[in-house]
């Protein structure tokens, strides 16, 4: 059974949740907490699915509950909807999404939502534009040059995938123990392991 064999979610009646074998007031009260979660986020976006997975489904629920509830959040998505996706403040703090709430307007202008819905315009744009896309990583991880690339990405047949920072010279040892916003003098430069546990100096 796919997507296009379950109702939408906004369709689905206390009678549908007690077909499945779940006794009637508990279906009454699913389809009532269904009811709040579709009113708030619609009745298929990630967001309802968010929800439903941490509000409404749990081990104990028969799992053709579990598969009324995504097939009728995704009836529309398409063939191949996300059975998973990550919670919206846990993507902010990735570094993904730092970059994107700092960058997302700038680099997909209007297109821009969150990171997590326009991921897969954020990732398109990083491909088309890596000039600006990796300057903008440099610049947030704090890397220089002694000597700056030329460009960022030139095609080479010499080269399969191209010839990435041509002309560039760096000082990895200077890059990664400077003091810059992102670190300090306390924190750790170097994790080296012996025989035995793991050390930290």
């Amino acid at each position: 059974m796919g997507s296009k064999d379950y109702k939408s979610l906004d369709c689905i009646t206390t009678a549908d949740i007690a077909a499945l074998g779940i006794p009637d007031e508990k279906a009454d009260e699913l389809r009532r907490q269904l009811a709040g979660i579709v009113q708030n986020c619609g009745a298929g976006t990630p967001q309802t699915w968010h929800n439903i997975a941490k509000h409404l489904l749990t081990p104990e629920l028969p799992f053709s509950f579990h598969q009324m509830m995504y097939y009728g959040c995704y009836k529309y998505y398409g063939p191949d909807p996300p059975a998973w996706s990550p919670d919206p403040d846990d993507a902010n703090l990735t570094n993904v999404g730092k970059l994107l709430e700092n960058h997302g307007k700038e680099f997909l202008g209007s297109k821009y939502m969150d990171p997590i819905t326009s991921f897969l315009d954020f990732q398109e744009f990083s491909v088309k534009n890596p000039e600006v896309y990796w300057k903008t990583l440099f610049d947030k991880m704090n890397i220089s040059f002694s000597v700056p690339p030329v460009c960022i990405l030139r095609e080479d047949p010499t080269h399969p995938g191209g010839h990435w920072l041509p002309c560039a010279t760096t000082n990895p040892a200077n890059n990664c123990l400077s003091l810059n916003s992102e670190r300090t003098l306390e924190d750790i430069a170097v994790i080296w392991r012996d025989e035995g546990e793991m050390n930290c100096q």
